[in-house]
């Protein structure tokens, strides 16, 4: 077949919505399946074919004209092709193992690839000379974007769901380096900005509260992770929902925009690193409120920039940032919702600046270098063009409507290929270009579609079961002409034969029809045939007008294991003209003689079935993928024959020893993998096959060994679905999962331009065969009328189609029983109603209700003779009801009996007993369940507990004891136990033995301090020997409760893990025996409240006897045995707890009955005659022995005449018998009364001995309670212990794994420097030789300038001068304004919409650089600048000369740059280097603090001490104490402090004493100085009184006569005491005075009081008119004027401010008054005393 020539690829159609970019100013081009398709704005198509192996991701160069595809196959590799040639540029090898994720091109030379499994690899190339530039590994998730920043192409964004990393490029020279920079993403809701500001606590161990000293310990040390896993589990363990990143756009000053699937849109800064959300999407109306409220999103809007968009319109949800592009005026968004916007990045609130409804959810957008127009892609399949700025411009480009393609063919003429989508999009294409013609949706999901070969017709199979006709005799106006449902379940095959007479359409089902192909006979149903199994292909064939139908089906009910079986049937010509003969009846079933059926088994499982001339089969092998080619037989097998005969249709196991299964008789090579189908060319001659490998194979009927394989769709998008041949086989149309279709068209070879004239030549006869009747069949198809769906729709799916018709049977089904329950009621004759067709009914419904209908009238006079004799024995048997009412009971028959339908009542009473059965084993399932449950907690709880819990309560009060539940120690734990005793025994002795050897030497040091340190150490004892630790350093007191061991270790020597372990172990024993001693105890208190109940048992016996005989209603105390206290009777079901009747088998009936029987007869028979009771009765009176209290009982008998005479007719006899009675009465009552005494005496006693009994059990268990707490204590003290000894296992643990981290990082961080200083040694070789280089070149440029004159020697000197200045002039070059901006600036065009205009790429500048340096150059070199005089050789030797001067600065100045890069790559390198130096020194920094930490974490033993209340100093107010600050001490050390202090207080005290006594003594001494000090002051004055003392006359008569002054002075004396004398009588009587005056005024007094009284009541019904008045005139103050009032109210404020500056007028004048006062004390002489 490989003679004939090559399939070529003519085109290709299909868009997925997949990233559609420009590839030239008017071309946009995007992946097409395998292929890449390019499609320009004026609408001209063109695809290449990628031959490659498989198709991986694809990227377009934004300027440079070229495309880059990726292979998908095993080493891949990276072919990138120029267009518009399709030449290949290069090809990049040794990329990846296995596949590309990602690709992007730069704005210059430069590539980036992302690489999946299993490298994971982010690779940077150099495309233009194929070279990897560097690689690194990149997280193992899928990538959502990646891209280039366009201003510099040493940064690279990549986002993927869960991250944003951005990639900065650094080279020196030839050597390139990634560094990454994360950025964190923000939370997905405004409200969680709160908690993200928060600092999280890092956890800590050994930092209780009772040790000042903590450790801090990292996550993942407490997690117990290393490595990478430790490194990730802070992102493991945030939860908080963040954005999903999946779009990017750079701007020009390097931040990026990125577009979030929530509907987010964020701004990452370039600079800091840090994406801060620009815009959250609004809450939808049915949210409930949650944590993103509105109050949450007001509250955070200052720090998240929400956006509060008013108009609906410009609201922008979740799915709307999709995609984004950046333009010049703004950011263009495209998303699911439809809508283009653009929105303003100048500002805050995001505001939408423009929008457009594409009508179709988008998924690319794209602008050209111009960016005027905007390539939108939409994943419907539609292409559209918009002109930025212009929201009316949008222009739709294509509209392919994607979608998985279901089926394809070709129309006959060769001019047009039709093809059908899932859907029920039917589409139109021409032939040639493969363009658009029309479409039509026939509203169902399509499964499959056949084009007629005799009409311009095809039919649609649908998943409802309908197959649908559809008229394109005008292909541009498709319409559909007809529908009839053959199925309830989907259509799964459509064919024609290759006449288009027939159209055979097949289903899962396993039913085949066969529909008339012509439109002249309205496409109807012919018949049907049956086969068994699922229908996997049906494949025709023509042999002299005689159609050959092959059908391949599954039984297993798996399509994976191929076909099975094969059904093998025949339709000749004349079943089109009377299909009558060929079926069975009405139904339209076909006989199997008429199709001269087969079913024939497959010796192997095929996939796929061609037939072809000869009676060959083709199929391909399930298992070795091979093409089988297979023989049918000519005939029916005599077997068949036979069993049609004997009216039985052949099985599929109808085969015996001399039937052979369907065997191959050669093979061929076939496809890589399973499910591989074929087809036959219309010719005949050529077999294609094709499968989900993804190629198809054709090859020559004659030469199957040899093919031609063309690769259209790629298998890992579900390789090839459907194939097709044009009429004269010159095409080859293919279409694939990827929602493809392809064209393939040969290119012959010189041999093979004769096959190809027999396949054309051949369907030109057929043609001509075929063109009148196709002329005649479409005139009427042209004719017929369009179809209409029924007003009640048919189109759903074929489940809710079933539904639709179970409901409508129902209906049916209730109307029909209530026209039978009337007619058996009106005892009329019922005729069943004649079916109707139901609503979706299928072309078979209808004909089995034809056939009912024509069976109906044949049959009608027999049914109607059996309905009459059916009403008539209904009669009969009515009569004989009512008279079975009349008969007596023992006659009478039951109901049942008279049931003549006898299966009906069988098949009901079956009924009944399966859903007995059914719920009865329900029953006990759901008992069985319970049971299990039941058993697993009695297990659980109860069988394996070795102490079983009971409680024991107290009789009086609610106190209640519970015992300890044990578990029976495990083997291996009793093997622990002994081991860590065994090993503690040894440890003992051996210390023993050490310590022993050790104080021989010091035994005679032994001193009395010692013993008294001994005795003081006994004091803390507290009952402890001599050789035990005391409680108070053990922490608990579990030796006092059975819990003591010699073996413990002292907690001051748990410095290592097993010797931790072993005290755990230990301290668990100590647990359990402390548990065992107490459980002890309990089992006694436990028995004696059993014997006590028991005593109290025989008491009560006793207590109801008295109170029987003494007539005593009182309630008796009955205690007993809780449930708590016995709860084994939790375990047994009584029979009283039961409320249901208890259900009895048969058998345990029957046993029961007979029990009671026996029980009946043995009763009767102990009643009757009983000789022994008889004679005790006769003999004794019935008792053994007299008791005293039974004669009590007895009355004593009243004599006969007592009762028959009066007492007046007794005799003296009678009346002394009447004495004696009533004397034997009165002895009796006093009998019984002193008996009755006695008996309640003996009443309260035992009840008193009852209530002392159980109070003494109460207060006993009151100990035990007190007891049980006291254990408590004790065993929580060891659980604690415990629970100490497992956290500082824990924290060794954990310190242990830090450990291993730090070490891990250690060596991480030292690999790195290694790769680090190999780096930097490298870097600095080549910086030395580029700088040697760059110098060399340096003095090369300045040699030129001393080597000028040399050159030029030829000349003047004047001219020499002017060459020269010519040399060092330079040309003028403009500077870069944009990305298209022309040289000079002057001319730039500051209006484009390219944002990256005034940033253009570095690759852009240097070669605009380059350009404008050579075009000045050119300039300079011109003939007009040469100076008069040079010569032309002289002038071109100086251009020549200047222009290798300039170049060299040009070179230069780039080396330089590149020097300067070269430079700070080493730099960065020398940085980086130190700083993995610092971080080394930190972490081993970090390893010696962390083994520091170990060492006093292993030292620094965390005790638990007990200690009694008053030697706990520290404040205790809170629930748990803080002891960190706390020190503590030996009581010895506080009881020494104690005496020193006692001792020094009485020292002070003394010393205090006597400094109080010296003091008084000082203190009084200096009381006589100043004593003295104030005599002598006294005599001092006194001295200078008398100095100064004026001698008057007095003084000098007094010197001069003494007795005379003494005289005087008597006389003096007499007249002062007369004087006094009368002032004293005069005093006497002005004192009279005045006390009469005071008697007055007490009279006065008393009648002012009498006056005050009267006046206080007036004043009082004074004020009670006042407030009357001041009442009424507020309520009539608003009626008054209120003139007068500002003016009172301003007198008031005049005179309060008068009196405030009066005030303050006397301040100031007091103080003047006394400023002058002090004044004019300072005038006056001052008289000082001199001093000699």
């Amino acid at each position: 077949m490989d003679a004939i020539g090559q399939l070529e690829l003519t085109w290709a159609q299909g868009y997925n919505g997949s990233p559609a970019r420009y590839i030239d100013k008017d071309v946009i081009c995007y992946q097409c399946g395998s292929n890449v398709k390019f499609v320009a704005e004026d609408g001209a198509e063109t695809v290449f074919n990628f031959k490659g192996n498989g198709v991986g991701p694809f990227a377009v160069h934004p300027n440079a004209k070229c495309f880059a595809v990726a292979e998908q196959c095993l080493n891949p590799k990276i072919c990138i092709y120029v267009y518009p040639t399709f030449r290949e540029l290069v090809m990049l090898e040794d990329g990846t193992q296995l596949e590309y994720h990602k690709m992007s091109f730069s704005q210059s030379e430069y590539l980036c690839t992302v690489s999946g499994v299993p490298d994971f690899e982010l690779i940077l190339w150099n495309y233009t000379n194929g070279t990897k530039l560097t690689s690194t590994k990149v997280p193992s998730e899928p990538i959502t974007s990646m891209n280039f920043n366009p201003g510099s192409w040493r940064q690279i964004c990549i986002t993927t769901e869960r991250s944003i990393t951005l990639w900065q490029t650094e080279q020196s020279n030839d050597k390139y380096l990634l560094q990454p920079q994360k950025v964190k993403l923000p939370p997905s809701e405004p409200s969680i900005y709160g908690d993200e500001d928060k600092d999280r606590d890092q956890p800590t161990r050994a930092s209780t509260r009772m040790t000042s000293y903590t450790i801090d310990v990292p996550r993942p040390a407490i997690a117990g992770l290393v490595g990478e896993k430790a490194e990730q589990l802070e992102e493991i363990q945030d939860l908080t929902p963040r954005v999903i990143p999946l779009c990017q756009a750079w701007t020009p000053g390097g931040d990026l925009f990125i577009g979030c699937k929530g509907g987010q849109l964020m701004r990452v800064d370039g600079e800091v690193i840090k994406a801060r959300v620009l815009y959250y999407p609004p809450l939808r109306a049915e949210t409930p409120m949650s944590r993103a409220t509105s109050a949450a999103n007001s509250r955070f809007q200052s720090q998240t920039d929400l956006i509060n968009m008013s108009d609906d319109s410009n609201s922008m949800t979740e799915g709307s940032f999709d995609c984004i592009v950046l333009h010049k005026r703004g950011l263009y968004v495209g998303g699911q919702d439809g809508m283009l916007r653009l929105i303003d990045t100048k500002s805050e609130d995001c505001r939408v600046l423009e929008q457009c409804n594409i009508n179709h959810p988008i998924k690319s957008l794209s602008f050209p270098p111009s960016y005027r127009r905007l390539a939108i892609g939409s994943c419907e399949g539609s292409l559209h063009l918009y002109e930025a700025g212009i929201p009316n411009s949008l222009k739709l480009l294509k509209d392919l409507h994607w979608g998985t393609i279901m089926g394809i063919g070709c129309l006959t003429g060769n001019e047009h290929v039709v093809s059908v989508k899932e859907d029920g999009e039917l589409q139109v294409w021409t032939m040639d270009k493969g363009k658009f013609v029309s479409s039509v949706s026939v509203g169902v999901p399509a499964t499959c579609m056949a084009c007629s070969p005799l009409t311009h017709v095809a039919a649609v199979g649908t998943v409802s079961g309908h197959v649908m006709i559809v008229d394109l005799t005008n292909v541009q106006k498709p319409r559909i002409i007809k529908s009839t449902r053959m199925y309830h379940v989907p259509v799964s095959n459509l064919t024609y034969d290759v006449d288009g007479n027939f159209l055979i359409a097949g289903a899962e089902n396993g039913q085949v029809f066969v529909i008339d192909g012509r439109a002249s006979k309205d496409f109807n149903p012919i018949g049907y045939t049956v086969v068994e199994g699922e229908i996997l292909t049906i494949t025709t064939f023509t042999v002299n007008g005689v159609v050959k139908v092959s059908i391949t089906t599954n039984s297993s009910g798996n399509r994976r294991n191929g076909a099975d079986a094969l059904l093998y049937f025949e339709l000749p010509e004349d079943i089109l003209k009377d299909p009558r003969k060929s079926v069975q009846s009405l139904k339209c079933d076909f006989k199997d003689a008429a199709i001269k059926k087969m079913v024939l088994k497959f010796g192997i499982p095929s996939f796929g079935g061609a037939v072809a001339e000869g009676n060959l089969l083709f199929a391909v092998s399930q298992k070795t993928k091979k093409l089988h080619q297979i023989s049918l037989p000519d005939e029916i097998p005599k077997k068949y024959l036979e069993a049609e005969e004997g009216e039985r249709t052949p099985e599929f196991g109808d085969f015996d020893g001399h039937a052979e299964p369907l065997l191959p008789e050669t093979e061929f090579p076939g496809h890589q993998l399973p499910g591989a189908k074929l087809l036959l060319s219309p010719h005949g001659k050529w077999l294609a096959s094709y499968g989900i490998d993804g190629y198809v194979q054709v090859r020559a009927i004659g030469s199957l060994d040899r093919f031609i394989s063309i690769r259209p769709h790629d298998y890992h998008s579900g390789g090839v679905r459907n194939i097709a041949f044009s009429d004269d086989s010159q095409s080859v149309f293919t279409t694939g999962q990827d929602g493809v279709i392809c064209c393939y068209s040969w290119n012959y070879s010189s041999t093979g331009i004769g096959k190809a004239k027999s396949a054309m030549e051949s369907a030109r006869a057929r043609k001509t065969k075929l063109m009148q009747g196709q002329k005649d069949e479409d005139e009427v198809v042209r004719k017929m009328s369009d179809w209409v769906p029924p007003l009640r729709s048919d189109r759903p799916v074929s489940a809710e189609m079933d539904q639709s018709e179970k409901v409508d049977s129902k209906i049916m089904t209730k109307m029909e029983r209530a026209a039978l329950e009337q007619a058996l009621a009106s005892d009329e004759i019922y005729r069943t109603p004649t079916p109707t067709a139901a609503t979706n009914a299928t072309w078979q419904d209808m004909q089995k209700l034809e056939w009912v209908k024509a069976e109906d009238a044949q049959y009608h006079d027999v049914k109607k003779d059996l309905r009459v004799q059916i009403r008539d024995m209904r009669r009969t048997i009515q009569e004989m009801l009512k008279q079975n009412e009349t008969l007596p009971a023992i006659e009478k028959l039951g109901r049942h009996e008279f049931d003549l339908d006898i299966e009906e009542q069988n098949r009901l009473q079956t009924e009944a007993d399966s859903e007995v059965q059914r719920v009865r084993e329900e029953i006990e399932f759901d008992n069985l369940a319970k049971i299990y449950l039941r058993e697993m907690i009695k297990k659980e709880c109860w069988d394996d507990m070795k102490v079983k819990g009971r409680a024991v309560q107290a009789f009086y009060s609610n106190l209640e004891v519970s015992n300890f539940p044990m578990r029976e120690r495990s083997k291996d734990f009793e093997k622990l136990l002994n081991t860590v005793t065994i090993r503690r025994t040894i440890e003992l002795a051996e210390l023993a033995a050490r310590k022993s050897e050790i104080e021989v030497a010091n035994r005679p040091t032994t001193t009395a301090s010692s013993d008294e340190n001994i005795h003081q150490d006994d004091d803390l004892g507290e009952g402890e020997d001599e050789d035990g630790e005391k409680p108070s350093t053990t922490g608990s007191l579990g030796a006092q409760y059975g819990g003591g061991s010699d073996l413990f270790y002292s907690q001051f020597d748990l410095h290592t893990r097993e010797q931790k372990i072993n005290q755990i172990i230990l301290l668990e024993d100590a647990i359990h025996r402390i548990k065992v001693a107490f459980n002890k105890e309990f089992a006694d208190i436990h028995l004696k409240k059993v014997s006590e109940i028991g005593k109290i048992k025989e008491k009560n016996k006793r207590i109801k006897k008295i109170m029987d005989d003494i007539d005593l209603d009182e309630e008796i105390f009955l205690p007993l045995l809780s449930i708590y206290e016995e709860p084994e009777q939790l375990l047994e079901v009584k029979d009283e707890e039961v409320k249901v009747e208890k259900y009895l088998t048969p058998e345990q009936k029957k046993k029961k009955e007979e029990e009671d029987k026996m029980e009946e007869e043995r009763r009767l028979k102990e009643k009757g005659d009983n000789a022994r009771e008889r004679g005790l009765g006769m003999m004794m009176g019935g008792v053994l022995e007299i008791k005293k209290e039974d004669e009590l009982k007895k009355d004593v008998p009243k004599p006969l005449f007592m009762q028959t005479k009066e007492q007046k007719d007794w005799t003296e006899d009678e009346k002394r018998l009447a004495g004696e009675y009533e004397q034997k009465v009165k002895d009796l009552n006093e009998e019984r009364e002193k008996y009755r005494k006695q008996l309640e005496t003996e009443l309260r006693k035992l009840q008193s001995i009852i209530q002392d009994s159980m109070g003494g059990f109460d207060e006993m268990l009151t100990q035990v309670f007190m007891k049980k707490i006291k254990v408590m204590m004790v065993v929580y003290q060891e659980e604690l212990k415990i629970l100490r000894l497992r956290a500082s296992l824990l924290v060794e643990e954990e310190l242990e794994t830090q450990e291993q981290e730090l070490n891990r990082l250690v060596e991480h961080k030292k690999s790195l420097k290694a790769l680090t200083a190999a780096a930097m040694i490298e870097s600095k070789k080549h910086l030395d030789a580029y700088k040697n280089d760059y110098e060399n070149l340096q003095y090369e440029d300045k040699a030129m300038d001393k080597t000028f004159k040399r050159e030029f020697n030829d000349v003047t000197a004047l001219q020499q001068d002017q060459l020269y200045r010519l040399f060092r002039r330079r040309p003028k070059i403009p500077r870069l304004k944009g990305f298209d901006t022309p040289a000079a600036p002057s001319t730039g065009d500051h209006g484009l919409p390219n944002p990256f205009a005034d940033r253009p790429s570095t690759a852009r500048q240097h070669a605009q650089a380059k350009n404008n340096v050579e075009s000045a150059i050119n300039d300079l070199d011109r003939d007009v600048n040469n100076p008069e005089g040079v010569e032309l050789s002289v002038w071109e030797r100086l251009c020549k000369f200047r222009r290798i001067k300039i170049e060299n600065e040009f070179l230069i100045k780039q080396k330089a740059l590149v020097f300067a890069e070269m430079e700070a790559f080493y730099r960065k390198r020398q940085d980086e280097d130190e700083i993995l130096k610092n971080e080394i020194e930190d972490l081993q920094m970090k390893i010696s603090k962390l083994k520091n930490d170990e060492a006093r974490v292993n030292l620094n033993l965390e005790v638990q001490l007990l200690l009694k209340q008053g030697q706990v100093e520290t404040d205790t107010s809170t629930f748990i104490a803080d002891y960190k600050n706390s020190a503590l001490i030996h009581r010895s050390v506080v009881e020494e402090l104690n005496t020193n202090i006692k001792k020094l207080g009485e020292d002070k005290i003394a010393s205090m004493v006597e400094s109080k006594d010296f003091r008084k003594g000082i203190i009084q001494l200096e009381w006589e100085h100043k004593k003295m000090l104030m005599e002598m002051e006294d005599f001092q004055n006194k001295m200078k009184d008398i100095q100064f003392m004026k001698v008057t006359r007095e003084i000098q008569l007094f010197l001069n006569n003494v007795a005379e002054y003494e005289a005087k002075k008597a006389d003096e004396i007499n007249k002062l005491e007369q004087t006094i004398m009368t002032q004293l009588k005069h005093h006497e009587k002005k004192l009279a005075h005045q006390k009469k005056i005071l008697r007055e005024h007490n009279r006065t007094i008393k009648a002012k009081d009498a006056d005050n009284t009267n006046i206080d009541s007036d004043l009082m019904e004074r004020n009670v008119t006042v407030n009357e008045r001041k009442l009424i005139d507020e309520v009539n103050a608003d009626r008054r004027s209120d003139a007068g009032k500002d003016k009172r109210y301003m007198e008031i404020v005049q005179r309060r401010k008068l009196v405030d500056l009066a005030k303050a007028q006397a301040q100031e004048v007091a103080v003047l008054r006394a400023e002058v006062e002090r004044l004019r004390m300072r005038t006056f002489p001052a008289l000082v005393q001199v001093e000699h």
